[in-house]
């Protein structure tokens, strides 16, 4: 079987191509290129695996949450390219991804929402337990919490948890895939999961979060 996935959904480009011989990936830090960058690793990638857009299987894609802009252009490039080769799209959560780096994949998986809050979703081997939420870092409770993994680790408030920094990474996706096809099947559109529909602070939010 032969894969493709990409994630846009922080300041990294991530890509992968999975194939019964190997895996190529790419991750970049781009910051907010990510449309500058992203066609020419998704050709450059191709190129050097050898294989085709006709051969591949199907297109996964990080539907989120994370940034907003990042997501709709991974959503954008899967679904063009599986439009264009007839293929199955697939959007797969990044907390799910960051749950794979969770020891026995238990925990607490933890994303930068910006504007001083988190994404954030409890784990128990592998699986995700209850609603994704997104709260103020300095409010999320983790007493209970053995470990905590994501890119949003200097934002939590102190703790005894194990903390792991880790970010979405293409391959996340291939493999969670691969160990369950099922759980994420394939969908007509490339729908995003965006938890929250505010993606910045207004001048006044901003300013009173100065003085604060």
């Amino acid at each position: 079987m032969n894969l493709f996935a990409i994630d846009c959904s922080n300041h990294n480009l991530s890509v992968a191509l999975s194939t019964p011989h190997g895996t190529f990936s790419q991750h970049h830090s781009v910051k907010q290129g990510h449309s500058d960058h992203a066609l020419a690793a998704v050709h450059q990638l191709l190129n050097d695996s050898g294989v085709s857009l006709a051969q591949l299987d199907a297109i996964l894609f990080g539907k989120g949450p994370g940034a907003f802009t990042g997501l709709r252009i991974a959503a954008g490039i899967a679904m063009g390219l599986a439009t264009a080769a007839g293929l199955p799209v697939v959007g797969i959560p990044t907390l799910d991804a960051i749950a794979r780096s969770l020891p026995q994949g238990s925990g607490m998986a933890v994303i930068d929402a910006r504007m001083g809050e988190v994404y954030a979703a409890h784990y128990l081997h592998g699986q995700c337990q209850g609603e994704i939420s997104v709260v103020k870092a300095e409010q999320l409770v983790l007493d209970a919490i053995a470990a905590v993994a994501g890119d949003a680790i200097e934002l939590l408030p102190a703790h005894h948890a194990q903390a792991i920094y880790v970010v979405p990474q293409a391959s996340d996706y291939i493999a969670l895939y691969l160990e369950n096809p099922a759980r994420y099947p394939a969908s007509q559109s490339a729908d995003l999961l965006y938890v929250r529909n505010k993606i910045a602070l207004t001048a006044a939010e901003q300013r009173e979060q100065k003085r604060g």
